[in-house]
């Protein structure tokens, strides 16, 4: 993203933008496939059937997630996560991105609870040391790390799938 500075936190790119950036680096011919990468992304379900679940029992979950103003665009148009979320929080929207304390603060605040009472769980180690450091709990998990291990860290906090 160094084409980019600032997109993760508020700086705007849209297709012209990446296109452009694309012709520049001689990449005229494989624009299209440039732009690809934009709206590449799993949605992997076994992830959202748990996070269905914990929902079910009570409850709030919410994307947390460091992107750009055309990558969350994309992500909002395709990802099912107004269906299955109680919301979503990008940096490019916050202007602040994971790990910094002002990232979690926002969302705390936006949310009305005490940093404590938040548990964030992500795949990077970076970004669960930075919520913890402003007062989340914070684990970190990757889909490859199993359903089974996903469920035991919910569990550890008190929610439970049954």
């Amino acid at each position: 993203m160094s084409q980019f500075p600032g997109a993760i936190t508020g700086t705007a790119i849209d297709e012209d933008r990446i296109r452009a950036v694309a012709h520049e680096m001689g990449l005229g011919g494989h624009v299209d496939d440039v732009l690809s990468v934009w709206w590449t992304f799993d949605i992997l379900q076994p992830t959202l059937a748990v996070v269905a679940r914990v929902r079910a029992g009570g409850v709030s979950c919410y994307l947390a997630t460091n992107q750009d103003s055309y990558r969350a665009a994309c992500m909002r148009a395709r990802a099912p996560y107004d269906e299955i979320l109680d919301g979503a929080y990008y940096s490019c929207d916050i202007r602040s991105a994971k790990p910094s304390a002002e990232f979690f603060e926002h969302i705390a605040s936006d949310l009305g609870l005490a940093p404590e009472q938040l548990l964030l769980i992500d795949d990077q180690p970076g970004n669960v040391s930075g919520a913890r450091s402003a007062g989340l709990n914070a684990e970190c998990w990757s889909h490859t790390d199993g359903m089974d291990r996903l469920r035991a860290l919910l569990e550890a906090y008190g929610v439970h799938l049954d």
